[in-house]
């Protein structure tokens, strides 16, 4: 029997355990070494390496004859790589940010200790990448720090790409501006291929965000060795990949034109502001306007001006607080909006187109159908407010439909419009209402550009319904004769976009045909123009009836606002080859309360087949014929060769040839624009 308490006894007890621990280590390590090295060694290396996303350079943008209107230009910046900053004792790093802040003053990059610090911790940059401290700064800084880099540890000055707008403020609108990105739209761009992280900048407004995913590069990739602490060692050069360039964006505007239209607008509006009241109208404050120019024969923007404009390059390396704070001043009259897509105006006459067609689809009226305009109109069977009167109360006699639109007769479409509603039981409550829409209006056109709005096209329903929601701000629930009756003239509740009077004209013009504006004509491969990826054809939204016997009349009565000696537009348009480029067109004044009239002017030529559509609207500016009407003829005089075509230089200055001594003026124009 063994003795458990035996040296022989014990020592072998010890051997067996011994021999146990040790069979555990060789078979963990064995484990380890053979069964599951693959996976350590990646880790191993994961903990080794360090990626870091480097942004690309984004596409170009260009007019639609190659003018490079957006490219990207050199920036040098200052960074701090925070793992060395980190690194620095807390005396050292802020001696250093001390010196820092000195230079950068002294350079004419002013900024404080504080400044600098919340830069240095700012969330958005990833760890291992540098982060920037101040842009723009100048080239003496550069050399100052890179010849004192023993005071600057951890401190760099690099050159980084940014966006470059050759034109200024032209365009900038429609070319929009980009800005950093944030966690909405970082969450929203999880899964696209072309990766997005903290910092990197993403289009914001206009071209830049709608075309965001052919102006991004792909991002290349920095890969940094690291040591224990996680500080770079060195860059990984096989790992490493360089970044790809966006696409170039090919837009179908002119940018001449586009500059073009948007001095006349300034210059239209700075006359009206300074055009004394007449009678007893309020005076002209004149804040903003637009002008959009299309192509009617497939929808291309030529030119889409919007005033007050902005500079996209304030956006760069982020815009101040202070600047921001000027553009969204409500006082300063919206400069970021643009009024093109997003201003909402009542179109005034210049809706009388819509109103003669509505009546002759509807059966309402035939194009000869004589009226008798003695200056007013007066409702049948009518209580209250009952009579509408024309401009001043001028009477024009006998009209038919083409005269009534030559000489802007109010009485004429009043009549329409209480014959609409008198005929409801057989046509329906909207049957002008749908003739409407058959235009474009009342819903937004289709052009790829954010934030567009859709207008508004007043119904009875909708009438209800807002009054049902908020009493208060109504005064009546149900629908009359007289809201027709403005709704005819382009008055009441009707509201338009100075894109959709453009479309619906170009509607018109083009003999029915709705196209969805398009702002593009191509995407090419970076820095290739012979590449292209893809093209932006025609898109057809709708089709207008317009048999001859109903566009005829119409049509003469638009050339007949420029062309007659009783058009509206006659004064406008003197001196004009309009034997050679006939122009169709219609002034609009909209009545706004306790302000200036709002000044229309819309028109196509050469008719009976034109090539440009023109809207022009400009706020709180008065007559129609005397303010928005002149801004088109100047249009017109580019588009016919009668005046030479400028030169932009880059900037965005316009260099206009001397103007011939016959030609007239801008003030001469507003001089003997009609009352309409």
């Amino acid at each position: 029997m063994t003795n458990a308490d035996s040296p022989r006894y014990r020592l072998a007890v010890l051997a067996v355990v011994v021999l146990a621990l040790f069979a555990a280590l060789f078979a963990r390590l064995w484990y380890l070494q053979v069964l599951t090295s693959d996976t350590f060694e990646l880790q191993a290396e994961s903990n080794r390496i360090r990626p870091v996303q480097v942004e690309a350079p984004r596409g170009r943008i260009l007019d639609r004859n190659g003018t490079v209107l957006v490219d990207n230009r050199v920036s040098t910046v200052v960074t701090v790589d925070r793992v060395l900053f980190n690194a620095l004792e807390d005396d050292e790093a802020a001696d250093m940010l001390n010196r820092l802040a000195d230079e950068m003053s002294r350079y004419g990059s002013p900024a404080t200790v504080d400044e600098l610090i919340d830069r240095v911790n700012d969330v958005r940059y990833s760890q291992y990448a540098p982060v920037p401290v101040a842009e723009d700064v100048t080239e003496e800084l550069k050399i100052y720090v890179e010849e004192h880099r023993e005071l600057f540890p951890s401190v760099a000055v690099e050159r980084t790409a940014v966006r470059r707008y050759a034109y200024g403020t032209r365009g900038a609108h429609l070319i929009g501006y980009v800005g950093e990105i944030n966690d909405t739209e970082l969450e929203d761009r999880v899964d696209k291929p072309k990766t997005y992280e903290r910092g990197d900048q993403i289009g914001k407004t206009g071209v830049e965000r709608i075309y965001e995913d052919d102006l991004r590069g792909t991002p290349g990739q920095t890969v940094y060795e690291v040591d224990a602490q996680g500080r770079p060692v060195r860059i990984l050069e096989d790992l490493s990949r360089p970044p790809i360039p966006g696409d170039d964006v090919w837009l179908t505007i002119d940018i001449t034109t586009q500059a073009v239209a948007e001095d006349l607008l300034q210059d239209a509006l700075d006359a009206a502001r300074n055009r004394p009241p007449s009678g007893d109208n309020p005076p002209n404050e004149s804040p903003g306007g637009a002008v959009v120019v299309t192509d009617p024969q497939d929808g291309d923007v030529l030119a889409m001006a919007s005033y007050p404009t902005y500079d996209p390059a304030d956006f760069v390396n982020g815009i101040s607080s202070s600047r921001y704070a000027f553009l969204t001043d409500e006082a300063n009259h919206g400069p970021l909006n643009n009024r093109a897509i997003q201003g909402q105006y009542a179109p005034g006459s210049t809706f009388k187109l819509i109103s003669g067609y509505a009546a002759l689809a509807s059966g309402l009226r035939e194009p000869t159908t004589p009226y008798f305009d003695t200056g007013s109109h007066t409702l049948e069977n009518c209580e209250g407010q009952c009579t509408f009167r024309n401009a001043g109360s001028k009477a024009y006699g006998t009209v038919d439909l083409q005269r009534s639109i030559t000489v802007s007769s109010a009485a004429y479409f009043y009549s329409i419009g209480e014959d609409f509603w008198n005929a409801r039981g057989r046509l329906g409550e909207e049957a002008f209402q749908e003739s409407a829409r058959l235009f474009g209006f009342d819903q937004e056109t289709g052009v790829p550009l954010p934030s567009e709005q859709d207008g508004r096209i007043p119904t009875p329903e909708q009438r209800k319904a807002q009054y049902d929601a908020n009493p208060g701000a109504f005064l009546e629930r149900n629908w009359f004769t007289g809201d027709n009756v403005n709704m005819a003239i382009g008055q009441g509740d009707v509201a338009v976009t100075p894109l959709q009077l453009a479309n619906a004209y170009a509607t018109f013009a083009n003999g029915g045909t709705r196209y969805a504006p398009n702002i593009a004509t191509k995407i090419t491969r970076a820095g290739s123009e012979n590449t292209v990826k893809r093209t932006f054809e025609p898109r057809i939204n709708g089709n207008v009836d317009l048999p001859p016997e109903w566009r005829e009349p119409l049509l003469q009565g638009l050339i007949g606002v420029a062309a007659s000696g009783e058009g509206t537009a006659f004064g406008t348009f003197q001196g004009f080859p309009l034997n050679e480029f006939p122009i169709a067109g219609k002034t609009g004044t909209a009545e706004v309360n306790g302000k200036a009239d709002t000044a229309v002017f819309a028109a196509f030529g050469p008719a009976p087949a034109p090539e440009y559509t023109v809207a022009v609207i400009l706020e709180e500016s008065g007559f129609g014929g005397t303010a928005a009407a002149p801004v088109a003829r100047k249009l017109f005089d580019q588009f016919a060769g009668v005046a030479e075509r400028p030169e932009l230089q880059p900037g965005g200055e316009l260099v206009y040839p001397v103007e011939a001594e016959d030609e007239p003026t801008q003030e001469e124009l507003a001089r003997v624009g009609s009352s309409d």
